[in-house]
């Protein structure tokens, strides 16, 4: 008993991975495979790896992918690199299948409000940043070229803007669809919303506010069942939304990228003429037209990446030759990673558990869809542990919930 308690707990902590260290998770989550391990010796739960090995499957693929092309690497380094860092998408479905009875609601309830106050946390030292550089300061010298908001929300949580937006956005629809769900107005969960969309609007993370909103329309017309109702909010919504940005000073985050001539980046260019995302998806795209069946390979992409990256003429402080520049598109990257048929492999098992699932994970499936646009999500240890960790204990709750339908 004592030993399950304390899985219980450590599961539950592992909602803390928004404000912990890479390297401070990365213990936790092994400490928690091993008591996971120990408790299925335990409870000789063992025999479920089998009874769920497809499962196991979809759930690790993301993983098992680069294992599967370790017979066809020359880079090895650069593979390795990518095994290691997905490796989270191999350790918690094997960890949660093993202790599949402790995915209950009770659990999602209480790993979510964990989750969503280390968000919480997370954006509350950015504001004491912002407020320790001066409110009055910060506001007077922000502008496109200088973004003091941005920059402060990134010091303070070690975070890359995108990914502080994705983890903040989904922490505000989470307690959004509780609200809608439960029917019930919460003062504290109201406050929390709006601490957290001001915050994702201050330090402008644009795909995250536009996430948040698709989002809620999704949760809308899935909770409201009064059509008239729910059509005038689905109307109302958009329009309020495109209203507040219009008249507000991020707009110009948009105007300026989208002012930026469809050019490579050249010498003839200064800093801010340059449209990096256009020199990148050229590259990406002249690239998978040309290794449209197999990809260039998974440990090739960066290399076959710079090497067209090498024929821009364009000298700065941040060029393609001083920044490494991912294909910024998920979908890019595993085409360019595994060709046509990786893509697709990569599409069944993102959506595989989609239908019948609670709308809370179809949310957060949709959120990440949007979100594989603009970056490449699992280049990094944050966004691998936020997809895997959340998406495993979704779906364990789906798959105890129809086990539990049946048996009953």
């Amino acid at each position: 008993m004592r030993l399950a308690k304390v899985f219980y707990f450590s599961t539950c902590a592992l909602g803390l991975f928004p404000i912990l260290k890479l390297n401070h998770f990365s213990t936790l989550m092994m400490i928690w495979f091993v008591l996971a391990l120990i408790n299925a010796f335990k409870n000789k739960t063992f025999p479920l790896l089998k009874t769920h090995k497809f499962t196991i499957l979809i759930l690790a693929f993301l993983c098992l992918m680069y294992i599967f092309y370790l017979p066809f690497a020359d880079n090895f380094k650069e593979l390795g690199k990518s095994i290691t860092k997905s490796l989270p998408f191999l350790i918690f479905p094997l960890g949660f299948i093993l202790n599949k009875e402790i995915v209950t609601k009770k659990l999602l309830q209480t790993f979510g409000s964990v989750y969503i106050t280390s968000v919480f946390i997370l954006n509350g030292l950015g504001w004491f940043k912002v407020f320790n550089f001066g409110w009055n300061n910060a506001w007077q010298q922000n502008d496109f070229y200088h973004p003091i908001f941005r920059n402060l929300f990134a010091d303070a949580t070690s975070l890359h803007l995108p990914y502080l937006g994705l983890l903040t956005i989904f922490a505000a629809l989470w307690l959004t669809f509780k609200m809608f769900f439960n029917r019930k107005i919460n003062l504290l969960s109201i406050f929390a919303i709006v601490f957290l969309l001001t915050s994702t609007y201050i330090y402008s993370a644009r795909i995250a506010l536009a996430c948040y909103l698709i989002g809620l329309l999704f949760i809308v017309f899935k909770s409201i069942q009064n059509q008239t109702v729910k059509w005038s909010v689905l109307i109302a919504l958009p329009l309020c939304a495109l209203a507040f940005f219009w008249f507000s000073p991020m707009k110009e985050r948009y105007i300026k990228v989208v002012e930026k001539d469809l050019v490579l980046p050249n010498k003839n260019q200064e800093p801010h003429e340059v449209n990096y995302r256009y020199g990148i998806w050229h590259c990406a795209t002249d690239l998978i037209s040309d290794h449209f069946v197999l990809g260039v390979g998974a440990d090739k992409v960066q290399e076959k990446l710079n090497n067209c990256y090498n024929g821009f003429t364009y000298k700065s402080y941040e060029d393609f030759s001083k920044v490494t520049y991912n294909t910024h598109n998920q979908y890019f990257d595993q085409m360019l990673k595994f060709g046509i048929f990786g893509l697709i492999l990569f599409l069944v098992t993102l959506f595989y558990f989609y239908s019948n699932s609670s709308v809370l994970y179809q949310t957060f499936l949709i959120v990440i869809a949007i979100s594989f646009l603009t970056e490449n999500l699992l280049d990094r240890q944050i966004g691998v542990v936020f997809i895997s960790l959340l998406n495993t204990i979704f779906v364990l709750c789906k798959l105890n919930k129809v086990e539990k339908s049946i048996s009953s």
